[in-house]
């Protein structure tokens, strides 16, 4: 105390500097190596993110369907909820025109115009004319919504190295993401024995292409207007999908079918705001097959929100 009577100068600079160590010089410290737009920020997606809600299926029998080779996943989870056969060799269709989009907004800009210099009347077509005009984006959603091979044939043909350049693509895209059981020969689903994947591959194409907002906008499309770019020309294309605006769940995605293939659906499904991705092939009714799945996971499947 006669320390502190005599030198009460001295104490109150010593406590001022033992307090500006150890509360305002850190704090400063810390804001000077981390901003406010820092990944500390209030506003940063790191500190917004939400774990994704957990996935439930009861314990049921599976639904009976016109195929042994299906299945069904959580489109954010990648968990698989119900599955046949879902590692065997299907042959794809026409639901090969997914990739085909996939690669062609991969490779291309939306608003890159070219010329048809050649006509394919191959399989179902929306009847391209030569000499018609028209951008990556028509061309996209042509094949997409009204599965129009003319459309494929002219984005594979359309690649700096032809239609085997714009193939190559496609399979590193499936080789990029694991996809091991698929090759593909040709840019529409036309039969090929060593054209094929399986239903599981199916699946996460289609998880990829959902990441794309054209694709999710356009597979959402009952019928579509296409023009030409000088708006002389004009294609009234509905689409292939027969569950558009007649099941409430169901918001895409692809369809296929040929005489080899049987038919085949890759379903976009909307429940209760979670999405579900379902992939029928080799069906005798594929649109039957994908209602009995939905009626099924609606009876089966719930979501929890993540505790930690």
């Amino acid at each position: 105390m006669l320390i502190l009577k005599r030198k009460p100068f001295e104490f109150i600079i010593i406590f001022l500097i033992a307090f500006l160590n150890l509360f305002w010089l850190p704090t400063f410290s810390f804001w000077e190596i981390y901003p406010k737009n820092s990944l500390f920020s209030k506003n940063s997606s790191l500190i917004q993110y939400q774990h994704p809600a957990k996935i439930y299926s009861k314990l049921s029998q599976k639904p009976e369907l016109n195929t042994q080779n299906y299945i069904l996943l959580d489109a954010v989870t990648n968990s698989i909820i119900l599955s046949s056969n879902p590692d065997a060799k299907i042959f794809p269709a026409s639901t090969t025109k997914l990739i085909t989009a996939l690669t062609a907004l991969n490779i291309y800009s939306l608003d890159e115009e070219l010329t048809i210099k050649e006509e394919y009347k191959e399989g179902k077509v929306m009847e391209l004319k030569l000499g018609e005009r028209i951008n990556i984006k028509s061309l996209v959603s042509a094949l997409l919504v009204y599965s129009a091979n003319d459309a494929a044939f002219t984005l594979a043909n359309h690649h700096q190295h032809g239609v085997s350049g714009f193939l190559e693509e496609m399979n590193l895209i499936a080789k990029k993401y694991g996809l091991k059981n698929t090759n593909f020969t040709n840019f529409d689903g036309i039969h090929g024995e060593n054209h094929y994947s399986t239903v599981y591959d199916l699946s996460q194409i289609a998880r990829l292409a959902i990441k794309s907002p054209i694709v999710l906008e356009t597979v959402k499309q009952k019928n579509i207007t296409i023009e030409d770019i000088d708006k002389t020309i004009k294609h009234e294309l509905i689409s292939t999908n027969e569950l558009l605006g007649v099941v409430p769940e169901i918001e895409g995605i692809k369809t296929g079918w040929t005489p080899e293939a049987g038919g085949s659906f890759i379903g976009l499904i909307n429940l209760n705001g979670h999405y579900l991705i379902s992939v029928v092939a080799q069906s005798e009714d594929r649109f039957t097959d994908t209602k009995k799945i939905i009626e099924w996971a609606k009876r089966n499947v719930f979501w929890q929100p993540y505790q930690p």
